[in-house]
């Protein structure tokens, strides 16, 4: 099958190579802003952990004035939106959505063209001290003060395809534009060696500095409620899921030797009553005494909307946080860059 779709990977590759170029010799431009922008984004199609990144990131700042401008990928809106806590993850998008959920002080905006969309925000928040582009790594019309490239441990860009025969979105060579790499989805215990592996394999440049960060499962959360659930027994779970990759969680799930029935649908899924039906007809067909449903961060902000039609069944998400081995080293470097180009009045 990949040979099949090698022709087309090379014409992507020959495409994405020419747009490039000619943003890094000026015949397309790129406009900087007068405020410290933070890019994360990633070479792949989505599942690196950009949004756990975001919020990370989000509360290293905490005490400033922050911007979040995202696409707002799954939406059925177009232009500038701000987020607010009563918005529907149709009109703005899971992810935006759920940043603003987990920061409610934080402006969270989408909009498709990412410099309209800092142009607005400078316009209408003056207040403003530092502005993330979520995503944004491919959008080189907005040239960020410091560019964060996540890229997944178990399938790192120098292992990885141009599309359609992989997931990358441009090649490898990209990865020279950013300032920070982080590796995601990192073992907990990772050896030097293997680290210096890693970097190496990764052509990290003497410029630029490269972090190993972890996924930390927390309590799970009541959809509606939000209150902790203890888990101190083992559970038959109805997992729903609609993520780019959902291996991690499954993983660490089967290793508290829960009992799994999984529903996966695709990334940024927008559920229906048909769907709610599914899921609960496969809930109500486990017998088991312990059950519940167990779903994503990111597909609690959409299942919440079906809180009628969940009744009193137990249906509880699954917090993610990232973890660095280097914390200190990170977040200095992000305050350091925040503070050095401040937003001139």
């Amino acid at each position: 099958m990949r040979l099949v779709l090698y022709p087309f990977s090379v014409l992507y590759a020959i495409v994405t190579n020419l747009r490039n170029l000619l943003f890094d010799i000026g015949i397309f431009s790129s406009r900087t802003f007068n405020i410290p922008t933070i890019c994360i984004g990633n070479l792949s199609v989505g599942g690196t952990g950009k949004t756990p990144l975001s919020s990370y990131i989000i509360s290293i700042l905490e005490g400033k004035n922050i911007a979040v401008l995202s696409r707002g990928y799954g939406r059925n809106t177009t232009a500038y939106r701000e987020v607010s806590l009563e918005s529907e993850a149709k009109k703005v998008g899971d992810e935006p959505l759920l940043l603003k959920q987990k920061h409610p002080s934080c402006l969270v905006v989408v909009n498709e063209n990412r410099k309209k969309g800092i142009e607005k925000i400078l316009k209408s928040h003056q207040e403003i001290d530092v502005i993330l582009l979520d995503d944004g790594f491919q959008h080189r019309s907005v040239k960020a003060g410091l560019n964060i490239l996540i890229t997944d441990y178990n399938l790192p860009y120098y292992k990885d395809f141009l599309l359609p025969m992989g997931t990358l979105r441009e090649s490898k060579k990209g990865s020279e534009r950013a300032d920070i790499v982080v590796v995601s989805k990192s073992p907990n215990e990772i050896n030097p060696t293997e680290k210096k592996g890693v970097i190496q394999q990764l052509g990290i440049f003497i410029t630029q500095k490269c972090y190993f960060s972890q996924i930390q499962y927390k309590n799970w959360k009541c959809i509606t409620t939000n209150e902790d659930l203890l888990v101190q027994e083992k559970y038959s779970i109805t997992l729903v899921t609609g993520i780019a990759d959902s291996s991690s969680l499954l993983e660490n799930l089967t290793e508290n030797e829960h009992s799994i029935s999984h529903l996966e649908y695709a990334d940024h899924h927008n559920y229906t009553l048909k769907d709610i039906e599914d899921i609960l007809n496969k809930y109500n067909q486990d017998n088991s005494v312990k059950k519940l449903i167990l779903t994503t961060e990111k597909d609690a902000v959409k299942l919440r909307g079906f809180k009628k039609e969940l009744g009193n069944v137990n249906v509880y998400f699954s917090p993610i946080e990232t973890i660095f081995e280097e914390k200190e080293n990170f977040e200095k470097q992000i305050l350091n860059y925040v503070t050095a180009n401040k937003r001139n009045s």
